[in-house]
């Protein structure tokens, strides 16, 4: 089944947008069909949802994503 919605809710006052738009401009890229969205929030969160289902969450890890991770993520998702 193809992504139709990915998520980044990011931690606003932890200046956490530079990283939320990079990672939204790669999946927009990788998954042109799908929608995109920032989701403000707070408590130092950076997480990446895929059709409702919470894919990272850096509060659970107590780490950001890695280079290429989330697209990895993706894949794992979605194989062909």
């Amino acid at each position: 089944m193809p992504v139709r919605w990915i998520d980044i809710a990011l931690c606003v006052g932890c200046n956490y947008q530079p990283r939320a738009a990079a990672l939204a401009a790669t999946l927009r890229e990788a998954y042109p069909q799908a929608t995109v969205t920032l989701t403000p929030t707070g408590g130092g969160r950076f997480e990446l949802s895929v059709d409702g289902r919470l894919l990272f969450s850096k509060h659970e890890l107590g780490r950001h994503l890695q280079p290429g991770e989330a697209l990895t993520l993706l894949q794992r998702l979605t194989p062909d």
